[in-house]
């Protein structure tokens, strides 16, 4: 059994299912794969772990399931004023520097994005295509906050996280 992920998100459904799948199936041989083609999946794969997609593995006649939702969470500085607030609103993000995975890619996304158009001019969208630490890094340079899924949370150090309402 071949699981694998790409480099548009990390390793964080895996992480959780292996060990559960080791013990229902405790003869299986697994091995993990990174992803850094999507276009190029090697044929051995048999899970793949996607968080963003839009259709990029349309040729590759993979089955998609559900597993885990994973809400969406703003990431943002201790210091920031939002950061007392329990729970964030859109309107909250108005007047912000908010870092979004990039619209060509994200699929699930793809709503929330179309109501922080509805809040613009004020919110301030940048966009990223692969979140990694360096996006982190960055935000922490410019004082941006980031658009995440909830998933991506333990990623996001020294950032505090929040949920969107």
């Amino acid at each position: 059994m071949f699981f694998a992920s790409g480099y548009l998100n990390g390793q964080t459904l895996s992480g959780r299912l292996i060990p559960q799948f080791q013990k229902n199936h405790p003869k299986a041989q697994i091995s993990f794969r990174e992803i850094n083609d999507y276009q190029q999946i090697p044929a051995e794969v048999d899970i793949l772990e996607m968080t963003y997609a839009k259709e990029p593995l349309s040729e590759h006649e993979f089955s998609f399931i559900s597993i885990v939702p994973s809400p969406l969470r703003v990431a943002l500085p201790a210091s920031h004023p939002l950061a007392k607030k329990k729970q964030l609103s859109l309107q909250d993000l108005a007047a912000q520097d908010l870092e979004i995975v990039a619209p060509s890619i994200a699929g699930s996304e793809d709503v929330m994005l179309s109501k922080l158009l509805n809040v613009r001019p004020a919110v301030k969208l940048h966009y990223y295509s692969v979140f990694n630490k360096a996006v982190v890094n960055q935000a922490q340079l410019t004082k941006h906050l980031l658009l995440i899924p909830e998933a991506y949370s333990e990623l996001c150090h020294p950032y505090i996280v929040k949920p969107v309402s």
